[in-house]
């Protein structure tokens, strides 16, 4: 395979393309070029892989890049959007595990999944 220099957008990196097989139908040779993203925001990375026959153009393999790399931040800053619990919240989290936690002990020590309490 000859070396393939892509343009990449801000925020990737081109890491290479390999040579994987051939098109079982047509049979030419498939490349996967492989692609490093990076948020600056929250830090995430992800790699993306992308398959082309030489019948593809190199702008069209750039194209793909970008918009598996807008893809990925668009994910990426959604997922950060949702906000811890405060500690209030969490102490409450906390109440009805333990709640629950107490249930499925008392359910556990029936036959029938009845709760029946100790002592009486």
């Amino acid at each position: 395979m000859q070396p393939v220099e892509l343009w990449t957008p801000q925020g990737s990196t081109y890491v290479g393309g390999e040579d994987t097989g051939y098109n079982g139908e047509t049979g030419v040779s498939i490349v996967v070029h492989t692609f490093q993203f990076k948020d600056p925001v929250t830090g995430r990375s992800q790699v993306v892989k992308i398959p082309a026959d030489p019948t593809i153009s190199k702008a069209h393999i750039e194209d793909m890049a970008a918009q598996a790399l807008e893809t990925f931040l668009i994910e990426c800053r959604v997922k950060d959007k949702k906000k811890k619990p405060s500690e209030a919240q969490m102490k409450d989290i906390g109440k009805q595990i333990e709640e629950f936690r107490q249930y499925a002990l008392k359910r556990r020590e029936s036959t029938n999944n009845r709760v029946y309490y100790r002592g009486i």
